[in-house]
């Protein structure tokens, strides 16, 4: 998932690609910003690649 938030693709083709619904996919993302300590797509990846998770 935070792989895919590093990506162009938006939060229903997020969903398709993982055969999730986006509810799950908007509950996992807040999950991720709340984790790293971001509030951002952008700042969620820069922060998992400074932490060596990407």
């Amino acid at each position: 998932m935070l792989r895919l938030l590093g990506t162009e693709l938006n939060g229903p083709d997020i969903a398709r690609r993982l055969i999730v619904s986006l509810n799950t996919v908007r509950t996992h993302t807040k999950n991720i910003y709340a984790k790293l300590g971001v509030n951002s797509r952008r700042a969620a990846v820069r922060r998992a690649g400074e932490l060596g998770l990407l």
